[in-house]
Formats: structure tokens, sequence, C-alpha cells
């Protein structure tokens, strides 16, 4: 399962961002015995900026399996600390037009009111970027 950690620090690289959620996935009864231990397989540090306004993000996105220690990780770890700054973790669902649900030639006949995301919910203008790949 693919897990996005949002928000976290600017000096965060690879071995951080893995020894953080790899806390997350082990269950809090450390004193038995873990038989199937959860595994980071890929780990990707994203800078999202916008250059109108000049902010830039760093989100964490992670390939974690099994499913169960992903669940796990995002259980214990949504809302906590990563070298100070408050971060959330949830599962990553990767978002295209080809996906997109609503049907763009079918606003005309739908009652005012039922559908509200006319629009793209996605931010125009940002400009997303791998600076760590694993």
């Amino acid at each position: 399962m693919w897990l996005i950690v949002t928000r976290i620090p600017a000096g965060t690289n690879h071995a951080g961002l893995k020894k953080f959620v790899s806390r997350g996935m082990n269950d809090k009864w450390f004193f038995l015995p873990l038989r199937n231990r959860g595994e980071i397989k890929k780990c990707d540090i994203l800078r999202i900026s916008h250059p109108a306004t000049k902010s830039v993000e760093y989100h964490g996105l992670l390939l974690v399996q099994p499913i169960k220690k992903a669940l796990t990780a995002i259980e214990q770890l949504d809302g906590t600390q990563l070298d100070g700054e408050t971060v959330d973790v949830r599962r990553y669902v990767h978002r295209t037009h080809e996906r997109d649900r609503r049907d763009p030639f079918n606003h005309r006949n739908q009652a005012p009111g039922n559908e509200r995301r006319r629009g793209d919910r996605r931010r125009s203008g940002i400009v997303t970027e791998r600076i760590h790949q694993n």
C-alpha cells in the first residue's frame, strides 16, 4: 500500500523517513515475537512548489508491504511529530484525469447543488519534483 507523509521538514532524508515509518509499523505490544515484519519497498521525497506564491512543501511517498503493516503505520503515526513538525500519514491515492468519475459532458442535466465538484480539486500551477528516490 502506498502511504503519503505530508508536510515533512525540508531537511528530512530517506533514512530519517524510513526510520519514522518503520517505528509505526510495529505493533504496540513490542514484547510479542515479531512474526511478519513490514517492509518499505520504495521511498521517495517530493518537493511541491508553487512559483506564484513561492511556497514549498515536502512530502514522503512510501510503498509499505504488507497492507496490514501499512494500516498499522497510519494508525500509529498520523498526527505525530517528525523532527519537530506535525505530519499527517494516510493512504496515497494516485489521481489522474482518466480516473475522474465525473462526466464532464453531463453538468447541464444535473440539478443545481447536486454536484459541487465541477472544477478540478488539484491546485493549479504547482511544480512537483522528486528530490530523493530510493
